[in-house]
């Protein structure tokens, strides 16, 4: 098969490239792109996943609800979870520990971008930090 070009109107400039080195140059020019713009994307939605979680933290502050920590976990390119420990006291008080998962209901629904799913524990000394980075949440709030 002949791989050199015929094209009207057009001739190559410089060195005669095959067609499939002409190819493999596109296409991992277009490849090298599509990356860029997925990276960017994600970086947009881990980035509104930590907004999310920090308007969470501060309208449950409003409420006198302390949150002792909270950490992120990334299970797709668009949902993310985000644990949240509070105070011992806040969340065995039932009023205000459904406060919490109504606040975190309300910016769910603000946010189309990408799905967060909010989980609340009760803090305890017990609480093991290795145990909740095994379980995929390597980001925390505030470090």
């Amino acid at each position: 098969m002949n791989n050199s070009l015929n094209l009207i109107d057009f001739g190559i400039i410089g060195d005669q490239l095959p067609i499939g080195e002409l190819l493999h140059s596109s296409y991992k020019r277009g490849k090298d792109d599509v990356i860029k713009e997925i990276e960017a994307d994600f970086q947009k939605n881990l980035q509104s996943a930590a907004q999310s979680s920090s308007l969470l933290k501060s309208k449950l502050n409003e409420q006198n609800i302390e949150v002792k920590d909270m950490y992120l976990k990334v299970d797709h390119f668009s949902s993310f979870k985000c644990l949240v420990i509070l105070a011992k006291n806040d969340y065995y008080d039932k009023t205000k520990r459904r406060k919490a998962y109504s606040i975190s209901e309300e910016i769910n629904k603000t946010n189309n971008q990408i799905e967060l799913d909010f989980s609340i524990m009760s803090f305890s000394k017990m609480i093991e930090v290795d145990n909740i980075t095994s379980d995929g949440f390597i980001l925390k709030y505030g470090s």
